[in-house]
């Protein structure tokens, strides 16, 4: 008993992959042509069972590909999300100390000391990591040099503390995204992987007669 291959709509990726198999482009070419139409069980022709195998297969592969450089991608936002937030934790340790959250007169350098580290730090994993050119200036408004020489009060320092949190839970909105995708492409796998093992148990009943 052969196993039908399902192709699932949103992803046409299996679709396109049996199409743009040279087996079936052969026959549709013959289709095309006006000649006869030529079976996959014509002598000489694919056998079927072996030919889905193949599609499969070549599907599992590609879409395993996939999913690796998708977890590989998660890995890295997530660690770059939580990175950010230690980093930011210990600029406004080592700032607000240096502020008076009664006076607006009472300022200190954003990135002197420790904190220009912290900065230069999260400015690359913002355009390294999580792919934005914009770097610290999401957080500040200001390129790194420019953030880390800004003077600023207490209340500046509540204010970017807000921008960092609200930048990051919107990074945490997309990476939820790219994990449910991810989920579904592992679930695609699974569902190949139990086609695969009907179409080669079947291919074993055939074989054995």
């Amino acid at each position: 008993m052969a196993s039908r291959v399902h192709v699932n709509a949103p992803d046409a990726s299996l679709e396109q992959m049996v199409l743009n198999h040279p087996s079936v482009q052969r026959m549709m070419n013959s289709k095309d042509s006006g000649s006869e139409s030529v079976s996959l069980f014509t002598p000489g022709a694919a056998d079927p069972l072996d030919l889905i195998d193949e599609i499969l297969s070549d599907y599992i592969e590609v879409q395993t590909a996939k999913a690796d450089a998708m977890a590989q991608e998660i890995e890295v936002m997530s660690n770059a999300i939580a990175e950010i937030n230690r980093l930011w934790g210990l600029v406004m340790q080592d700032n607000l100390s240096h502020t008076d959250p009664n006076s607006n007169d009472t300022k200190t350098p954003l990135g002197d000391g420790a904190s220009a580290g912290y900065l230069t730090e999260i400015d690359r994993l913002i355009r390294e990591d999580l792919g934005n050119p914009d770097g610290i200036k999401v957080i500040t408004g200001k390129d790194l040099d420019a953030s880390k020489s800004w003077s600023v009060t207490y209340g500046e320092l509540q204010e970017l503390n807000a921008t960092m949190t609200a930048y990051c839970d919107t990074i945490q909105v997309d990476l939820d995204t790219k994990q449910q995708e991810f989920k579904n492409v592992m679930t695609e796998i699974t569902s190949a992987q139990e086609e695969i093992r009907d179409v080669r148990r079947a291919i074993v009943a055939v074989t054995q007669g």
